[in-house]
C-alpha cells in the first residue's frame, strides 16, 4: 500500500472530491446570483447595490465571533439582512426574497467542469467509492453528478469544517474506511491537499489554471489525469 502523501500511483479505495472549484464552477454561479440579488436590493433601498457590496457583506459576517459557528447560508442570510438594514429596507420577507433569488439564480447556473462526469464515471467502474467532501451545499443531483457519489460528507451537516484535518478524519470514519485508504481530490492547498494529508491521506491537488509550481505537490491539470494516478480495483 502506497503510505498517505506518497507518489502515485495511489492504492485506495474511496476518493474524497472537494465541491466547490473541483467539480463545479461555484464561484461563477455564485457571482451571477450576486448580480441577480444586487438588482432586487437595489430596487428595495432605493440605492445602488452591487453584487461585490453583498459579497463584502457575507466577509464580514463570517468573521463575527457572533456568527462564527453559522453555515454558509445562514451567513449568506445574515449578510443580505445587515444590507437591507443599511438601506432602510429591513424585513424577513425582504430577506427571504433575495435568499430565494439567490439559491434559484445559483442553482440555474451551476455547471460542472468539462472534466468531471467522464471521469467520474471510469472511476466508479473500476470500482473506487467516490465521496463528495464540502465545506458548501452544492446539490449535485440537478447537475446529474449524484449518482456517481456513494455518500456526501458536507460541512454543515457534520460539525467539522475544512482546512481542520478532523474534517476528513470523520469523513474516513463515517464511510467505514481507514484513513489510509482515502484519496482527497481538492482545488485548494490550505483547504484540500495540506489538511488531507494531516489527516493521514493521499493528496491530489486540481490546478486547472496551473498556478502551482511545488514539485513535492502532487498535481493534475484536468481531472481527466485523475484514473492515471489510480489504476483499476477490478
Amino acid at each position: 500500500m502506497s503510505p498517505p502523501g506518497s507518489t502515485p500511483p495511489f492504492e485506495v479505495s474511496h476518493v474524497f472530491f472537494d465541491v466547490d472549484g473541483t467539480l463545479v464552477d461555484f464561484v461563477g454561479a455564485m457571482w451571477t446570483a450576486l448580480a441577480s440579488v444586487g438588482e432586487r436590493a437595489s430596487q428595495l433601498t432605493g440605492t445602488p447595490i452591487t453584487r461585490d457590496v453583498l459579497q463584502s457583506a457575507r466577509g464580514q459576517v463570517a468573521v463575527d465571533p457572533e456568527w462564527r459557528d453559522a453555515s454558509f447560508r445562514q451567513t449568506r442570510v445574515e449578510s443580505f439582512r445587515r444590507v437591507l438594514a443599511q438601506g432602510a429596507a429591513a424585513g424577513e420577507d425582504a430577506v427571504d426574497e433575495l435568499m430565494h433569488i439567490y439559491v434559484e439564480v445559483r442553482v440555474a447556473e451551476m455547471r460542472a467542469y468539462p472534466d468531471v462526469e467522464g471521469t467520474l464515471r471510469t472511476l466508479r467502474s473500476r470500482g473506487y467509492a467516490l465521496v463528495a467532501a464540502s465545506n458548501g451545499n452544492v446539490d449535485l443531483a440537478p447537475l446529474g453528478l449524484a449518482e456517481y457519489f456513494v455518500g456526501t460528507h458536507y460541512a454543515e451537516h457534520v460539525g467539522v469544517a475544512k482546512p481542520d484535518s478532523r474534517f476528513f478524519t470523520t469523513a474516513a470514519a463515517d464511510m467505514g474506511v481507514r484513513v489510509e485508504d482515502g484519496l482527497v481530490v481538492g482545488d485548494r492547498l490550505d483547504n484540500d491537499y495540506h489538511p488531507a494529508r494531516e489527516a493521514g491521506m493521499s493528496a491530489v491537488l486540481i490546478d486547472r489554471r496551473g498556478r502551482v509550481s511545488d514539485p513535492s505537490i502532487v498535481r493534475i491539470g484536468s481531472l481527466e489525469e485523475l484514473p492515471d494516478l489510480l489504476g483499476s480495483r477490478r
